[in-house]
């Protein structure tokens, strides 16, 4: 009888360890694993921080992740763990706009279309050196090579333009059509003759250095003549007509001339733009007194009621460099001088570089996610999230176990942007699995800096695409977080509050924080190479 009492008590015993004891430890157990894989986790995403801002290329770290918790053998054996990588749609995006310096992009080609000329009609011919267009044709036409003689001739009712690309040559132009004329002399050295310029509306364009340019006009329709570059000059040999003249140049040293022989009413107006391209940074635009080395001569009027205007930018002193005779008949006012500042605005052919940045933008994502089966206590999920660690179980929301390596304090915005590289494989079991990484590359960028700054009423929006977005959203929306006025849900709010399910939906936080409240941007985006064993 005593030993069947005694079997009967360690039976009891058996049972009640079966039932309770064993369920009790093995739980704490398995929650214990979780700390510790929380913990091992955690030391992964500092690892890459770390070895992120080292900036130390090719550099190697590993951490350990135990996949098996404490078993109690006999009895129960240890629950096993998986780990690889998360969805791989998921990811972190930052991006921005900026103003960077301003660039100088000065006049080229624009003109006539295509490389070779293209008559429309018959009427229109033209060889190596020569276009020769007379009727009713529009004339496109390009002419190059150097130290040539070129010809030009236009005769008809439609639009012309001439685009010749030369140095060291000689160029008559003879234009008299009534459709406009566009022409366009880019080179040096060249010396370029022009008749009858007037019967249309014509816009003549040198760019280089030491070009002449003579032009005689006839006709009352308007002339631009544009002076890109140094040591050149426009001179109106003989003027018969009732144009408006405007010459605009661009440049230093450069000279405008009329002869004594003014017949009709032709109105010049020059604008003198002292010019340095290799001096952006100056307060003043056109540059200093650079407009005071062009010079102007103007021999007055003949019969007619005629004038020159000449407006210097920027120039001090400028006047002693012109000239003019009192001859004016017609006219009591043949020549009126304007000397003016003009504001960086105005500065010709500088732009302002707008830059959009996105950085850190993935897929690759940095996501790896160690599935914990545990058997006596509740499934649950500890993931490398984009740099946060998150601790996730089903039917539950999910939270942080570390946060995002974010932060906004004092107006400096300072954001710490992994990434991975190449394929991720996985490991199961109840070992020890080892996850190495080797830092790939490395984005460290800090603004404003290097003449580029926040373009103005403009956003720093970061994206987050996460299985685990109501971790995230939850994080920026509290009252404690400094991006809780900037935090939105993009699509279902719902998507952003549900509760965790494993395979579930992929929800998108965003934040768009206002250049206006940010000072300064540390921005370090680090790219690994993650290899699991």
């Amino acid at each position: 009888m005593a030993t069947i009492l005694g079997l009967l008590l360690v039976v009891t015993f058996i049972a009640n360890y079966l039932s309770t004891t064993l369920p009790n430890t093995m739980g704490q157990n398995d929650l214990q694993h979780d700390v510790e894989v929380e913990n091992q986790v955690a030391q992964l995403s500092a690892l890459m921080q770390v070895t992120a801002q080292s900036g130390a290329i090719s550099a190697q770290v590993s951490q350990a992740v135990t996949l098996g918790s404490v078993g109690a053998p006999p009895f129960a054996a240890a629950d096993s763990s998986t780990i690889a990588p998360a969805n791989l749609s998921s990811g972190l995006g930052v991006n921005f706009t900026l103003n960077g310096p301003s660039t100088y992009a000065p006049p080229g080609s624009g003109g006539p279309l295509g490389v070779n000329f293209h008559p429309t009609s018959v009427t229109c011919t033209n060889t190596a050196t020569s276009i020769n267009a007379v009727g009713s044709c529009n004339t496109f036409g390009n002419l190059s090579g150097n130290s040539q003689s070129f010809t030009i001739n236009l005769v008809g009712s439609l639009f012309d333009s001439i685009n010749v690309t030369t140095n060291s040559s000689t160029i008559s132009a003879s234009g008299v059509g009534s459709g406009g004329s566009h022409f366009e002399y880019i080179g040096n050295q060249n010396t370029i003759t022009m008749t009858s310029v007037g019967s249309s509306p014509t816009n003549i364009s040198v760019i280089g250095n030491f070009d002449t340019l003579s032009i005689a006009t006839v006709g009352s329709s308007p002339i631009v003549v544009y002076l890109y570059g140094n040591h050149d000059s426009a001179t109106f040999p003989t003027t018969v007509g009732t144009q408006s003249v405007k010459v605009i140049v661009y440049g230093t040293y450069d000279g405008f001339s009329t002869p004594n022989q003014v017949v009709g009413s032709n109105n010049f107006r020059v604008f003198l733009n002292g010019f340095n391209a290799t001096a952006p940074t100056s307060s003043q635009c056109p540059y200093a007194n650079l407009s005071s080395t062009d010079s102007v001569s103007w021999d007055g009027v003949v019969g007619a009621s005629a004038g020159l205007t000449v407006y210097s930018n920027n120039a001090v002193g400028y006047y002693a460099n012109s000239s003019s005779t009192t001859n004016c008949v017609g006219n009591t006012t043949c020549l009126a001088t304007h000397s003016r500042n003009v504001p960086l605005s105005a500065c010709p052919f500088f732009s302002t570089i707008v830059l959009p940045i996105s950085a850190g933008k993935s897929p690759p994502s940095a996501a790896l996610v160690v599935h914990l089966n545990n058997v006596y206590s509740t499934r649950a999920e500890v993931a490398l999230d984009q740099g946060a660690v998150v601790y996730a179980q089903p039917g539950g929301l999910p939270v942080f176990v570390v946060p995002p390596r974010m932060s906004l304090s004092n107006r400096v915005l300072s954001l710490f942007v992994p990434r991975f590289s190449g394929h991720i494989g996985s490991e199961s079991g109840v070992g020890t699995a080892d996850v190495s990484l080797r830092l790939l590359s490395t984005q460290d960028i800090v603004l404003p800096s290097n003449h580029f700054s926040f373009q103005s009423s403009t956003q720093i929006t970061i994206t987050i695409i996460s299985p685990y977005v109501a971790a995230w959203y939850a994080y920026f929306h509290s009252s404690s977080s400094p991006f809780a006025s900037y935090v939105t849900c993009i699509g279902s709010n719902s998507v952003c509050t549900a509760l965790y399910s494993p395979g579930g939906p992929l929800g998108t936080v965003t934040l768009a924080i206002p250049t206006a409240v940010v000072q300064q941007l540390n921005l370090l985006v680090g790219l690994f190479s993650v290899n699991l064993a």
